[in-house]
C-alpha cells in the first residue's frame, strides 16, 4: 500500500516537472522519497533522488542539485545500476558546467560515459560526447570540441539517427567557422615568438658557446612558461604553455642525464625517457585522450603512404649529415633491434609531443596553418645541435609536412613511421652504402 502511495507522488512530481514546475514537482518528490525510505526499496530512493536533483537543478540550487545527484549516484553503484550511475554522473557534470567549472564538468562526463559504454547505451553515449563538446566549445578550444562532435556523430550514424546526426553535423560547421574567425591578439602573437626565440637562442648557445649558460637560460624559461601559465585566464594560452614546458626540460634533463660511455645508439631510448613521461604528464593533467592525441590508425592507407616517405626524407638528410652508422655491422638482428628502438624512441616520442600535444593545443589559438607553423619552429629549433642551416631548413620543411599530415589526418601513425623510418635510412642503412 505503502509503495503504492509513494509511486502515485512520485508520478505527480514528474508531471508537474514536465510541466515546467519544478517547485510544485519538488513537494510531491519528497514525498515519495520518505515513504521509499520506510520501505527501504533502495532503487526507488536512487530515482527519486535522481529526480529531486533535476529539479534542484532547473530552479538554480545548484548546491543541493549536487548533493542529491551525489546521494542517487552512490545508492546506484551500490546496486549495481550503470544507467542510473550514468545519469547521476552526467547531472553532476551538469552542475559543474553551468557553475563555469568545464574541466571538473568533463571529469564527470568522461566517468558517464564511461558507464553507458559498459551498459552499451549508444544514444546516452552520443549525448554525452556532445555535452563534452559544448564544454570544449566554452572555452573556445574549438578543435577539441569537433573531436568529441565527430565521436558523437560517428555513435548517431551506427544507431541510425538521422536527426541528430544532422544536428551534429551543424554544430561541426558552425565551429570550423570559429576557427576560421580566430583572431589572436598581436600581444599574444609577440609573446609566442618571444619565447620560440628565447628556445632558439638557449640552443644556439648551448651548442656554439656556452653549455652551462644554456642550461641556465632554458631553466629560465622553465620558469616563466610555468608562471606565465600559471597567470593566465585563458584556458587555451594555459594548456599551450605547460605543454611548451616540456621543452626546456627536456633539454635541461638531457644535459644533466650522464651518457658519457654510452652507446650513441642507446642516446635515443634515455633521451626519449622524459619526453614520454612529459607527455604523460601533460595528458593526465590536461586530461587528453589517446585519442585527441592521435593514437589511432586512421584510414590505413593514407597512412602508409605517409609513412613511405620515411626512406626518402632519410636519403635527403643523409645527404645533408652524413653520418656514422650506429650499429657495427648492418644484418637482420642489429637491424630489427635498432629500428625498433629508433622508431619507438625518436618517432613515436617526439610527434606524440610535438604533433600530438603541442600542435593540438596551438591550434585552439592560432588558425590551422599557423598553429603548424609555429610547431614547426619550435621542433626545428631543438635541431640547432646538429650544426647544420641546410639541415635546419630540411627538419623545417618535413615537420610543417608532418604537421600538415596530423592536421588532416588526426592520427599520428604515418608520421611516426616515417619519422622512424627516416631516421633508421640515415643511421642504420645508408651510411652503408652511400
Amino acid at each position: 500500500m505503502k509503495k503504492k502511495e509513494a509511486e502515485v507522488a512520485f508520478e505527480k512530481g514528474s508531471l508537474y516537472y514536465s510541466q515546467g514546475n519544478p517547485e510544485k514537482a519538488l513537494k510531491y518528490y519528497s514525498q515519495a522519497l520518505k515513504i521509499f525510505e520506510d520501505i527501504k526499496s533502495t532503487d526507488k530512493i536512487a530515482d527519486t533522488l535522481l529526480e529531486i536533483a533535476n529539479a534542484y537543478g532547473n530552479l538554480g540550487d545548484y548546491d543541493a542539485a549536487f548533493d542529491k545527484y551525489q546521494q542517487c549516484q552512490k545508492l546506484y553503484r551500490k546496486n549495481k545500476d550503470l544507467i542510473g550511475e550514468g545519469y547521476a554522473l552526467a547531472g553532476l557534470g551538469n552542475i559543474l558546467d553551468k557553475k563555469k567549472k568545464f574541466e571538473d564538468s568533463r571529469n564527470f562526463y568522461s566517468k558517464s560515459l564511461k558507464k553507458f559504454k559498459k551498459a552499451s547505451d549508444y544514444e546516452r553515449q552520443a549525448t554525452i560526447s556532445s555535452l563534452i563538446a559544448k564544454t570544449y566549445e566554452s572555452e573556445k578550444a574549438y578543435d577539441d570540441a569537433i573531436l568529441e562532435n565527430r565521436r558523437s556523430l560517428n555513435i548517431y550514424k551506427k544507431i541510425g539517427n538521422i536527426q541528430k546526426e544532422s544536428e551534429v553535423n551543424n554544430s561541426i560547421k558552425r565551429l570550423k567557422k570559429q576557427i576560421d574567425a580566430i583572431k589572436p591578439s598581436k600581444k599574444l602573437i609577440l609573446i609566442l615568438f618571444g619565447y620560440f626565440v628565447a628556445i632558439t637562442m638557449a640552443e644556439i648557445i648551448t651548442t656554439y658557446t656556452n653549455t652551462e649558460m644554456g642550461l641556465v637560460l632554458h631553466t629560465i624559461i622553465l620558469f616563466v612558461l610555468l608562471i606565465h601559465s600559471s597567470l593566465s585566464n585563458s584556458y587555451n594560452v594555459t594548456n599551450l604553455l605547460r605543454s611548451m614546458m616540456a621543452l626546456p626540460m627536456i633539454r635541461i634533463i638531457g644535459l644533466t642525464i650522464p651518457i658519457m660511455g654510452v652507446q650513441p645508439l642507446y642516446w635515443f631510448p634515455v633521451i626519449s625517457i622524459p619526453l614520454f613521461a612529459a607527455s604523460y604528464v601533460i595528458m593526465k593533467s590536461q586530461k587528453i585522450s589517446k585519442e585527441r592525441v592521435g593514437l589511432i590508425f586512421g584510414n590505413l592507407k593514407v597512412q602508409l603512404g605517409i609513412a613511405a616517405t620515411g626512406a626518402i626524407l632519410g636519403f635527403i638528410e643523409y645527404l645533408i649529415l652524413k653520418p656514422k652508422p650506429l650499429i657495427p655491422v648492418l644484418n637482420l638482428e642489429y637491424l630489427l633491434i635498432a629500428t625498433t628502438i629508433i622508431i619507438i624512441s625518436t618517432g613515436l616520442a617526439e610527434e606524440l609531443l610535438f604533433r600530438g600535444i603541442i600542435q593540438k593545443n596551438a591550434q585552439n589559438i592560432l588558425k590551422g596553418f599557423s598553429g603548424i607553423l609555429y610547431v614547426s619552429l619550435l621542433f626545428t629549433s631543438l635541431h640547432v645541435g646538429w650544426e647544420s642551416f641546410i639541415d635546419l631548413i630540411f627538419v623545417f620543411c618535413v615537420s610543417m609536412f608532418y604537421g600538415y599530415a596530423f592536421y588532416k589526418t588526426e592520427s599520428l601513425f604515418g608520421i611516426t613511421l616515417s619519422h622512424g623510418l627516416s631516421n633508421t635510412f640515415l643511421f642504420l642503412i645508408f651510411p652503408f652504402f652511400l
